[in-house]
């Protein structure tokens, strides 16, 4: 089983010194205290790993000297060049170069796209650059993506109702992360080991304060409060997936602002609460710098990684990318809302439609009622005037005949019949019912119709 410890187990130091070819040689040997047995450990403060002699357990060790702050000639950093790294990775973009950078001799080196499901904003800053070099060994890689820009505004600051982010990218970061949270996301979504724990974690020189003085500033005269800026280098002790011991070290800087996006036209109270509940705010990472080593190279990698970041730059390629997302995203934009007009005009005619079949439907409804009030109307008055009269109405039995087509007969007739030969040849009959057959055919009562 192998443990890494802390180098602060140190119990106590001594200086040795030689003579070796006439020459005086002075090194310094660490006294350490193994935590699994108490054996002692001899460390000469320069190798990243020791061994127990007695147990076999491993410590991994901080060397005194921080190697990203190292300025000694490192004859690693001779071999490579400063040189454009152009896109692999894309239809679209194939063979563009977006970024310059050191590029270690032999590397496989190439950028490409930021993954979208963690990277791009569509309104600003839609095409995230990603830098990768990898070891020719597969023993060291590292990654590099430029500035990502993450917009969400609150809706609402309510205490008794929940805030709701609109995030303005592809982000699925609920909340913003200080840089030291981050430098935790990161490793676990880039390398996605098996155990993790931190080492160490470094916090800005005076070179990076400056720097984020200067940004705040930059901030500031933009129309921005509330400015932050934070830097952490965090370095870990992993297993990767494949169950080998690795070394990570993230880097990144974030800076976490926030804006007015306009204050209502009130006063009191209300315009103080609203134009908080409105603010825009911005959440960015300027840079990502990951190290992925196997534990007897990182050391060695080191200053490769210092070298990248301090040669990286943006080329005018990338400009070209982003500009020519931006237009495509606002052709879209506008796509989109011609659509929705549309579609809104169609609504309103098919709402303009569906007004005028229920007008139709209904005016129908009511001529029928009416035509039918009518005719029960017609009825009423013919029975009443048939009554009167003494008599009923007949349809006839040859249309035509009539005007209209029936006959009267006094009320004390039960049949009436008329000659199918001659229409106006007709029987009747009271009380009884007869059998006229060919010749006579019996009429039916109109009742009123």
């Amino acid at each position: 089983m192998i443990r890494y410890e802390k180098s602060h187990a140190i119990l106590a130091a001594e200086s040795k010194v030689r003579n070796t070819d006439r020459k005086r040689e002075v090194y310094r040997m660490v006294c350490l205290k193994c935590q699994q047995c108490g054996a002692a450990l001899r460390w000469d403060g320069t190798r990243s790993v020791i061994r127990c002699e007695y147990c076999g357990t491993e410590y991994y060790m901080h060397p005194r000297e921080d190697l990203f702050g190292r300025q000694s000639v490192n004859p690693y950093l001779g071999r490579g060049t400063v040189q454009g790294i152009p896109i692999v990775q894309g239809a679209d973009w194939s063979g563009m170069v977006p970024i310059e950078s050191y590029a270690p001799e032999g590397w496989l080196i190439h950028s490409c796209q930021a993954p979208d499901e963690c990277y791009g904003d569509y309104s600003g800053n839609p095409y995230v650059v990603q830098t990768e070099y990898a070891a020719p060994d597969g023993t060291a890689r590292i990654v590099y993506r430029s500035e990502n820009l993450y917009t969400d505004r609150k809706l609402s600051r309510l205490p008794l109702i929940k805030q709701i982010d609109v995030m303005g990218s592809f982000m699925r970061i609920s909340a913003p992360f200080t840089a030291e949270q981050y430098c935790d996301y990161l490793v676990q979504r880039d390398v996605q080991p098996l155990s993790c724990r931190r080492i160490r974690v470094e916090s800005a020189n005076e070179a990076e304060i400056a720097k984020q003085q200067t940004i705040r500033e930059q901030y500031t005269n933009r129309g921005f409060r509330q400015v932050t800026s934070e830097w952490k280098r965090v370095l870990y002790a992993a297993v990767d997936p494949e169950r080998k011991q690795k070394v990570v070290s993230v880097e990144t800087r974030i800076n976490d602002v926030h804006r007015p996006s306009g204050q209502p036209m009130m006063g009191g109270f209300l315009r103080q609460f609203l134009g908080q509940a409105m603010d825009e705010h911005i959440w960015e990472t300027q840079y990502e710098l990951i190290l992925i080593a196997d534990r007897d190279r990182y050391n060695e990698t080191i200053p490769a990684a210092r070298r990248i970041l301090e040669t990286i730059k943006e080329l005018p390629d990338l400009t070209k990318i982003r500009t020519s997302l931006l237009q495509y995203i606002q052709s879209l934009n506008n796509q989109t809302a011609m659509a929705m007009h549309q579609q809104e005009m169609a609504s309103w005619d098919r709402k303009s439609q569906t007004i005028s079949d229920t007008h139709q439907y209904t005016m129908n409804v009511m001529r029928e009622m009416n035509a039918n009030t009518a005719a029960s109307h017609d009825r009423t008055a013919n029975l009443y005037s048939e009554s009167i009269r003494g008599v009923n109405s007949y349809s006839t039995a040859h249309p035509g005949y009539g005007n209209p087509d029936v006959v009267e007969a006094d009320v004390r007739w039960d049949h009436v019949y008329q000659s199918n030969r001659d229409p106006d040849i007709f029987a009747a009959a009271e009380g009884v019912w007869l059998e006229p057959g060919v010749d006579f055919k019996e009429l039916k009562r109109t009742d009123g119709q």
